[in-house]
């Protein structure tokens, strides 16, 4: 419900102050510049808390690490031209995992374009079409305050998304209407469309081997205890997508991992006689059955842009409240137990991860999850150990195991993690990077220090784009052509007064972890160690 709680006019700034404490939106991410410097000023007294990044694609993938541990919108805050250029990888992949990220661009004036000001690009937001769900655009002082509404609705509602909104500089300074809304009960959102569950029944009817695999929009949803309910009383294999990870915690007897991993997996899929998928698109980044047939699809899902693409599906189920869905399989599966036995799969489960127990990925994967904290939050670029750990690194929540898999950008991990830091402040978190994938990132340790932001970094070091210089090896008998040459790391840290030690063995790392580590302060690990061999090589 919504009433009017201001009226008349105010300058453009305040407007936009006002609308981010209608959200409350605490923390906004930004790299300042002479456009911005009026929404600065205000700032500085509103009590909301700016965090100065180095670089505009740095601060939106803190705001998109943010906005994933804490479940609420991300904002950036950009100016034109290279500024707003550089939120470009961010916004892809804030939009192929589904995350809520506001791009406020501060833009020159559209009535001075063609004359060459400072930073013009004329219709700089087109750039964005394909991969925001909407570019807005103010040009008329009073759209101010409806088109904010607009594009924080349009980022937190359905399947969530970055939206871009340009609003010109000359607008902070100038007068303008409003009509602000106040929060009085929660924000009514659109209504959704009910599906017809007796298409669900018949799909089922007969089934008694389903399996299902969660994906982020469940957990987006906060849908896990529905899951774990349904799963755990039907005695029904769930299985997750990368993004998906954490939707319940991975100890649980029907809980069997990664649906990417190579071997429970494959097993569980291949003798499922329906596969329900919920909450995911079903990419190719998100499944790969690896030559297993799936027998029967529902596809159940927030929108229908996906269903049917990578997979024929028997039934196909688009409706915004994943949750009514889920309620209609508790339903059907009520006194109904499935006829797996999930005690046969965890003893089978338990010889795979045997297989591996001596090779190094497992072994690095299975040392980090014994000395983290138990409720720490986890950020993951996408190295050789990384893929090892979305196999095998149990998580015990939700929004603990945060890597990039919309777009799948390398360079995202240490901006994140700060991001997720600031989200949630009263857990550890772990940043585990490459060295083919932090220095882009890495100039934020001096947002680190300033701040004060308790993140370790965990530097794996193998001088090399690694998985791509296995590929290289394996694939055209060509080795060492993705080498790198290095930093040392532990002094680049230290240069930014940040404490940092080396270790280049399995038990030293296990011994700075255990011992040099408080988890109430920045702290660079580098670990210098060969390319592992992946997961799905072994």
């Amino acid at each position: 419900m919504l009433k009017s709680t201001r009226s008349g006019k105010m300058l453009g700034k305040e407007a936009i102050i006002e609308f981010f404490r209608q959200k409350k939106i605490a923390h906004i991410f930004h790299l300042p510049g002479i456009h911005t410097l009026p929404l600065n000023q205000g700032l500085e007294r509103s009590g909301i808390t700016v965090f100065l990044g180095r670089h505009e694609s740095n601060c939106a993938f803190m705001a998109d690490g943010y906005a994933r541990v804490s479940g609420r919108i991300g904002v950036v805050v950009v100016t034109p031209g290279p500024g707003l250029g550089n939120v470009v990888a961010p916004c892809m992949e804030a939009y192929g995992d589904g995350v809520p990220l506001l791009i406020l661009h501060i833009d020159s004036d559209p009535r001075r374009w063609g004359r060459g000001v400072l930073h013009e690009i004329v219709d700089s937001e087109s750039i964005f079409t394909p991969f925001t769900k909407a570019t807005l655009s103010v040009r008329r002082a009073g759209d101010l305050p409806p088109l904010l509404e607009k594009a924080y609705t349009t980022a937190t509602t359905e399947r969530c998304g970055p939206v871009v909104i340009s609003v010109p500089h000359t607008l902070l300074e100038k007068q303008i209407p409003v009509n602000l809304p106040e929060i009085v009960a929660g924000e009514t959102l659109p209504e959704v469309p009910i599906h017809d569950s007796s298409g669900l029944k018949k799909a089922l009817q007969g089934k008694s081997r389903p399996v299902i695999i969660g994906g982020r929009a469940l957990l987006r949803s906060g849908l896990s205890r529905q899951i774990e309910s349904l799963c755990g009383e039907a005695s029904i294999p769930l299985l997750t997508t990368t993004s998906g990870k954490g939707l319940v915690s991975e100890d649980l007897p029907f809980v069997f991992g990664n649906v990417m991993a190579p071997g429970i997996s494959r097993s569980i899929l291949s003798r499922a006689d329906v596969v329900i998928a919920m909450g995911t698109r079903l990419r190719e980044t998100d499944i790969k059955t690896r030559g297993v047939k799936i027998e029967s699809l529902i596809h159940i899902d927030v929108d229908d842009g996906w269903m049917g693409r990578n997979h024929p599906t028997d039934l196909k189920i688009a409706c915004p409240d994943l949750s009514s869905v889920i309620e209609d399989l508790a339903q059907i599966f009520k006194n109904r137990k499935s006829e797996w036995s999930l005690e046969a799969l965890k003893v089978e489960q338990a010889k795979e991860h045997e297989d591996f127990r001596t090779s190094p990925g497992y072994i690095i994967t299975t040392l980090l999850r014994s000395v983290i904290p138990a409720g720490a939050t986890t950020v993951w670029d996408l190295t050789l150990i990384s893929y090892w750990a979305e196999y095998y690194f149990p998580v015990c929540r939700g929004e603990s195991f945060v890597t990039p898999r919309g777009s799948s950008p390398t360079f995202y991990a240490v901006p994140a993690a700060i991001g997720a830091t600031i989200a949630r402040p009263d857990q550890p978190c772990l940043c585990v990077t490459g060295d083919g994938s932090c220095l882009p990132g890495l100039s934020e340790l001096a947002t680190v220090k300033k701040c004060n932001i308790p993140v370790v970094f965990l530097v794996y070091n193998n001088n090399s784009y690694g998985v791509l210089d296995e590929y290289m090896a394996k694939r055209c008998g060509l080795e060492g052509v993705m080498n790198l040459s290095n930093p040392d790391f532990v002094k680049l840290a230290q240069a930014f007064n940040i404490k940092a030690l080396r270790t280049q063995t399995i038990d030293e790392l296990r011994r700075v972890l255990r011992e040099e580590i408080t988890w109430q302060e920045p702290f660079v690990i580098e670990f210098d160690f060969p390319i592992l061999p992946p997961p799905w090589r072994i």
